[in-house]
């Protein structure tokens, strides 16, 4: 888990902080319940919330995506979610970072709020990626941010391996100044809980 040291950095860049940033993604509907690939069916606990496996997609062989909601919402008008994602196909952190960021710095061509910062762990190698993204497109504005926490695994036969676990939050329509200044306090604690909380076990179910 991220020591004091971390902790402290945290809390400093969000006081400093006025806007983080988020590359925009909306999952779309199932028809049939979600399959479990990742032996993790739920509901998983996070700050005093139960999150069900809502949605999950396997694109490809060595990557697999699980998002969990609170009862009542759904993946395309979510307000409050955890995800776990698993990517085997033999990056590292490093490499899935850049990826994510690059994402986001040419997002902000185009949206007015995008920005990130990435906080570090030294002593486990563990990054969270703390952004922030926005979108119009639809008429209605949505706001959306999100802390992604980077876990490096080794897989069955020394393979590695990265586990996403992360937490996202969405305002839609008016309102978004007030939702961003509650994101002031709100992030802390988020970002507190998600790098305190077991990273959930994340191997392809067979």
């Amino acid at each position: 888990m991220f020591g004091k040291r971390v902790k402290k950095a945290i809390s400093a860049a969000m006081a400093g902080m006025v806007l983080a940033a988020c590359a925009w993604s909306s999952a779309p509907a199932q028809s049939v319940p979600p399959t479990d690939y990742l032996g993790i069916p739920g509901p998983i606990e996070f700050a005093g919330a139960q999150y069900r496996l809502a949605w999950s997609a396997r694109p490809s062989a060595d990557y697999v995506k699980h998002e969990y909601l609170p009862p009542g919402q759904q993946p395309e008008s979510y307000t409050d979610m955890v995800s776990v994602e698993l990517l085997t196909s033999g990056v590292g952190v490093a490499d899935a970072l850049k990826a994510q960021t690059e994402m986001l710095d040419k997002r902000k061509g185009s949206d007015p709020i995008a920005n990130y910062q990435i906080l570090r762990n030294p002593d486990n190698g563990q990054v969270v990626l703390d952004f922030l993204v926005s979108e119009e497109s639809s008429g209605t504005l949505t706001v959306e941010w999100d802390a992604y926490r980077y876990v490096p695994v080794t897989m069955p036969g020394g393979k590695n391996a990265v586990i996403l676990f992360a937490v996202s939050r969405r305002h839609y329509g008016e309102g978004a100044g007030d939702f961003l200044k509650a994101l002031k306090t709100k992030r802390t604690a988020d970002i507190d809980a998600l790098v305190n909380h077991a990273v959930p076990g994340a191997e392809p179910a067979k």
